[in-house]
């Protein structure tokens, strides 16, 4: 089994790292057959990165002149949203309406929506009435909702249909299908009764009706539900597709599970960007003023923490004057309860996004981050303030220094896991509770408590 791994591996190997000057050579002349059998042999993930290296206009030509449409199509979807953009203005119309015809009606709304208005309206008149009035639809909800993620490609079947049938109608069907995993049923005004399993269906008698079949508790979203929650839904229950309906109950389209894969990864791209203090729209920008005007309003939060932490070191210059040493430990107490803040933070965070933490376990994670940072506050503050006390030969010292770094830590851990949760409750991302706003809280409140102690046990 190993020696057929690594044989089939050199085989694939020379494929994927395929020079792009072979495909440039084959596109100088013109041999698109040529070129589509070679194309043809990789991935469409592996030829979308060939093809990125490629000039606008090598990369038009290509896409316009390859006479395997579907290799175009495969091709056309993996390519990244930056290299489309730039593409499509430059592909006749007739091209792309010819690409979009062969893709499932959620990716063609998604790329469409790229489109100015004007050329948006010429590409839907070039598509059969039934794909554009599908695809018109799926333009008009919010792209971060299940309507903007669905696809109207799915396999719904009536109650009153055998299991024969319903192979019959799968057979013809299933081509143009996304998935046919699950097997819908609708009653006659098409609203969601049931679920059937591809086994189930398989499996069962020729005679079985679908009714006597089929499951009648079904998960299922609203159009409007917002994708954080499907994604949720679909990890939690390891659904490869969800059923949408609107509001009448009536099935409208199916979530996949790769179309959820996507939005897992921009959710926890988001979320990484807020807690880093960088506003998740900067990643789109790609100029230095663009992401400037997305940057300076998150960092002035820290500008301004940093004067009211310089106004606390400020208004207590008597006590610093008369035992110089402490400031010394301004770093580590600061770094501790700023480092303590964030691991906090980051669990109470992630455990919203991935569902771990809900409504009703809240008071039990705020507690568990409290007895978590009073454990590590005492253990950190024994350390220090025995390093203190040997370094300056002074026990009070020490204790200030232990003193501080446990209660700072104390309290940067408590808040990391009431802001972020304190925010879900009043629907705000809580996300947006981190970075600047919660690091350069505990700034402030560290070097108050050390030097409010060093005043009350120093005496100083």
């Amino acid at each position: 089994m190993q020696g057929m791994s690594s044989s089939t591996s050199e085989r694939l190997a020379p494929q994927r790292n395929l020079p792009v000057e072979a495909t440039r050579r084959l596109l100088r002349r013109n041999a698109y057959v040529n070129l589509a059998r070679l194309l043809g042999k990789l991935h469409g993930r592996d030829s979308a990165d060939i093809v990125t290296q490629l000039t606008v206009n090598e990369q038009c030509k290509l896409l316009e002149h390859m006479p395997t449409l579907e290799l175009v199509t495969s091709i056309f979807t993996y390519l990244d949203e930056e290299t489309r953009a730039q593409l499509m203005p430059q592909l006749s119309t007739a091209r792309l309406s010819a690409i979009v015809r062969h893709l499932p009606t959620d990716d063609a709304a998604d790329i469409l929506a790229e489109l100015p208005q004007e050329r948006l309206a010429a590409m839907l008149d070039q598509l059969p009435d039934a794909l554009a009035e599908q695809i018109n639809r799926l333009l008009a909800y919010d792209p971060q909702t299940a309507g903007g993620l669905m696809t109207t490609d799915y396999f719904s079947v009536e109650d009153t249909w055998t299991t024969a049938e319903v192979l019959e109608q799968l057979r013809r069907r299933s081509s143009r299908l996304e998935t046919v995993f699950y097997l819908y049923v609708v009653d006659a005004e098409h609203r969601l009764v049931g679920v059937v399993s591809l086994r189930q269906l398989v499996t069962a008698e020729p005679h079985v009706v679908i009714r006597d079949l089929m499951e009648t508790e079904v998960i299922c979203v609203a159009v409007d539900e917002d994708q954080a929650h499907i994604a949720h839904l679909i990890t939690q229950y390891d659904f490869l597709a969800l059923p949408v309906v609107d509001y009448s109950h009536r099935l409208a389209g199916i979530v996949t599970v790769d179309d959820i894969i996507d939005v897992i990864s921009e959710e926890a791209t988001e979320d990484m960007l807020r807690m880093a203090g960088v506003n998740p729209d900067a990643m789109l920008e790609h100029t230095s003023r663009g992401n400037l005007r997305h940057r300076l309003p998150w960092l002035s939060v820290s500008w301004v923490g940093g004067l009211l932490a310089s106004y606390v070191i400020d208004a207590n210059e008597s006590t610093l004057s008369s035992m110089v040493m402490l400031a010394a430990f301004f770093p580590v107490i600061i770094g501790m309860g700023g480092n303590a803040a964030t691991q906090a933070l980051a669990v109470a965070v992630r455990g919203l996004a991935t569902g771990s933490i809900t409504a009703s376990d809240m008071m039990s994670a705020i507690a568990n981050e409290g007895r978590i940072g009073l454990s590590l506050g005492l253990i950190y503050g024994v350390l220090l303030g025995t390093v203190a006390w040997f370094w300056q030969g002074t026990v009070m010292l020490g204790l200030v220094v232990g003193v501080s770094i446990w209660s700072s830590m104390s309290i940067a851990a408590i808040l990391g896991g009431v802001l972020p949760l304190g925010f879900a409750r009043l629907r705000i991302d809580p996300a947006v509770a981190s970075g600047p706003f919660l690091t350069t809280a505990i700034d402030v409140i560290g070097l108050a408590i050390y030097l409010a102690t060093a005043r009350l046990l120093l005496a100083v």
